[in-house]
C-alpha cells in the first residue's frame, strides 16, 4: 500500500518536468523529461539527419544498442508504422568523434536498461489496434500498442520478445528495471519493463521477461497494481523461487484488493479492508522454457 502511494507521488513529480509533447501523444511513453536524456538506439538500423527532417540523405548511421543523448525535442513530426513523433536532436560518439544530429523518436529505446554486456532495449514498436462491440452492442475500436525488447551484446541483436499494453492513461510512462534470476534454474535475469500512469488511479501494468542461459528472451507472467491513495487498493505481487516461501522452479502470483470502510483509525485515515484474494502457481519448464499455470 505504502509503494503505490510512493509511485502516486512519484509520478506526478514526474509529469511536472516532462518536456512539452502534448501534439505526439504516441510518444508519452517514452517520458523523455530533463536536460538531458541517456537513452540507446532501438531501430536495427537508424539514420541520423543533419536537419529534423527526411530531405536531405543521412549523414551517420547507427545500430540498435548505440549510446545517444537526448539534447532536444524538436517540434517537427513524422508519422512511420503508424505512430506520430517528433524528431529527436542528439549527441552519440562514432569513430572516436564525438557528434550532433537529429533522428525520429520512434528509433529510440524507453528506458536504459543494462546488465553487464548485455543492453536490454525495448520501445514501442508499432499500433495494434483492434474493433470490439461494446456495451451498447456498437462498434468501438480497442487502441493496443506493440512493444519489443532486444537483447544487444556489442552491437549485435541476441534475441526479441514482444508483447502488447493498452493504450491509455497507463501508457503514459514507460521503464523498467532488471532483476536476477530470482532462483529460476537456467535463468541468469529478469527485465521488467513498466508502463503506467501520471496520477493516482491509473494502473501499472509490469511485463516479466526471463533472459535465459543461452541467451534467449522468455516471456513471463505480469501483473497489474493499482491505487487510490485512503480509497482502493489492487496489488499484484510474485514468490520466486529464492524468496521466502518461494518453490523450487515455481512462480507464485498473490493479489490482494483493499477498500475504505467508513471507520476512522486514531489518525482520522479510514481503515482499509480486504475484499478479494487470490493466487496462482505457475511451473516453470528449465528445459523448453514454458511456463504452464497449475491448477489449484
Amino acid at each position: 500500500m505504502k509503494k503505490l502511494s510512493f509511485l502516486c507521488l512519484l509520478l506526478v513529480a514526474i509529469s511536472k518536468c516532462t518536456f512539452a509533447q502534448e501534439d505526439f501523444p504516441d510518444m508519452r511513453s517514452w517520458a523523455i523529461y530533463g536536460d538531458s536524456i541517456e537513452r540507446y538506439v532501438y531501430a536495427d538500423t537508424a539514420f541520423i539527419r543533419v536537419s529534423p527532417d527526411t530531405r536531405q540523405a543521412p549523414v551517420d548511421t547507427l545500430f540498435a544498442g548505440d549510446n545517444i543523448l537526448v539534447l532536444q525535442v524538436t517540434k517537427n513530426g513524422l508519422t512511420v508504422r503508424g505512430l506520430r513523433g517528433p524528431w529527436l536532436q542528439v549527441t552519440y560518439t562514432k569513430n572516436g568523434e564525438q557528434k550532433k544530429g537529429y533522428i525520429w523518436q520512434g528509433l529510440v529505446s524507453l528506458t536504459p536498461l543494462r546488465r553487464g554486456d548485455t543492453k536490454f532495449v525495448a520501445a514501442i514498436e508499432r499500433r495494434s489496434d483492434s474493433l470490439y462491440l461494446n456495451e451498447d452492442r456498437q462498434r468501438d475500436t480497442l487502441h493496443r500498442f506493440v512493444v519489443k525488447v532486444k537483447a544487444v551484446q556489442n552491437g549485435v541483436i541476441k534475441s526479441t520478445a514482444t508483447f502488447i499494453t493498452d493504450d491509455d492513461e497507463s501508457a503514459n510512462f514507460g521503464y523498467g528495471k532488471i532483476m536476477s534470476g530470482m532462483g529460476l534454474t537456467n535463468v541468469q535475469n529478469i527485465v521488467i519493463i513498466s508502463f503506467g500512469g501520471e496520477a493516482c488511479g491509473i494502473p501499472t501494468y509490469d511485463y516479466y521477461l526471463a533472459w535465459t542461459a543461452d541467451q534467449r528472451l522468455v516471456r513471463l507472467p505480469g501483473k497489474m497494481n493499482v491505487g487510490d491513495a485512503g480509497a482502493y487498493y489492487h496489488s499484484e505481487n510474485f514468490i520466486f523461487p529464492n524468496e521466502k516461501n518461494g518453490r523450487p522452479d515455481m512462480i507464485t502470483w498473490e493479489m490482494s484488493t483493499e477498500e475504505a470502510t467508513d471507520k476512522l483509525d486514531k489518525n482520522g485515515e479510514y481503515i482499509m479492508a480486504v475484499t478479494e484474494k487470490g493466487s496462482k502457481t505457475y511451473a516453470w519448464d528449465p528445459v523448453t522454457y514454458k511456463v504452464t499455470e497449475l491448477k489449484q
